[in-house]
Order: structure tokens, then sequence, then C-alpha cells
């Protein structure tokens, strides 16, 4: 883990290059992109905490990125691949509804279950879909660098996972869509 060459404080994490190179955290490469494009980022609240389609309380960390095509908050739940959601919204938008924008997304994405778990007769369990629709995300897993890890309902799922859930479905069509994380998808 390297430190922020700035603030010596937090963990670097965006690596600028230009004039040599500079390792910062999300918060020195902010107020540096702040000073240089004019624009002053508001404060927001650092968490969202939302009940989920079970009642479950899940928290998620609030981060915000400034880049030169806009301004970027994200919300990621305090758990290893759990739901993550962002939005994003010009340089000179609204920042208070610009973050409620993405409070009503968190809640959106978590109100719905896409899978289930059941046992059979013999007591294995198995997982399947919902409704015939699956919602999530592709993510890196650590343990297979060849599969992607396919998160939903905020539970991550190998590859094979997700085919054994689909195996019921044999003879159906099957349509892919891929979508940008700040894209609503419905």
């Amino acid at each position: 883990m390297n430190k922020c060459e700035r603030c010596q404080k937090r963990e670097a994490s965006i690596i600028v290059t230009g004039d040599g190179q500079e390792q910062l955290c999300v918060s020195c490469f902010n107020d540096r992109l702040s000073k240089d494009l004019g624009v002053q980022l508001e404060s927001m609240p650092e968490e969202i905490v939302v009940n989920d389609h079970s009642k479950t309380r899940r928290k998620f960390v609030v981060q915000q990125r400034l880049y030169p095509n806009g301004l970027f908050l994200e919300a990621t739940e305090d758990i290893e691949y759990g739901y993550q959601f962002a939005v994003h919204g010009e340089i000179d938008c609204n920042q208070e509804e610009l973050f409620q924008k993405l409070v009503e997304k968190v809640k959106h994405g978590v109100h719905k279950k896409f899978t289930k778990v059941g046992k059979f007769l013999n007591g294995q369990t198995y997982h399947s879909i919902i409704g015939d629709e699956v919602v999530g995300r592709i993510d890196h897993d650590e343990r297979r660098s060849s599969e992607p890890m396919i998160v939903i309902d905020g539970q991550p799922y190998t590859w094979v996972q997700l085919g054994e859930m689909v195996k019921s479905y044999e003879g159906f069509q099957l349509q892919i869509k891929f979508f940008d994380m700040t894209d609503d998808v419905e």
C-alpha cells in the first residue's frame, strides 16, 4: 500500500501523470482537480444505510470523484463483493440532487431479489433465478483470474455457479445486455 504523496495519510489509489508522476488519494486528487477546474465540491454524507428487499440493513460507503468530464458518486457496500452503484453529473451539476439520485439508485437496486437458495431432498443446496431475470455486475475474481465474478443480490457467484442457475433454462432464448455503472438498469 502506497501512501498519498500529498497528505501522507491515506492510501494512494490514483496515479497522475504529466510533469512527472504523482500518486494521490481520492481526496487529494479531488482537491487538485477542484482547483484546476474551478469547481467547489460540496461535502456530503460519507455513508448511506438502506433496508433491502428482506428488510436487512445495508451500509454503503460514498465516494465522490471529480474528473474533467464531470462528477462521479459511488456507493459501495461495506462487504466484499457487495452491492455497488454509481451516478454521474456534469461539472456544474447540482451536487445535492446528484447525491439524492445516488440514494434513490441504491434504494431501487436493493429492493428486488433475483436469486434464491433452495434444498434438494438429499439436503444439497442450490441457487436459482427468480422471475426469469438477473441484474448484477461483473467483478474481478482474485482466485480465478481467467473467469469473471458475477455479483447478484450483493452476493458473489463464479461463472460456473451462474451456469448452474442458467441450466434450468435450457431451450430458452437469452439476451445479454451490458450497462455502464452510472446507467440506470430497469
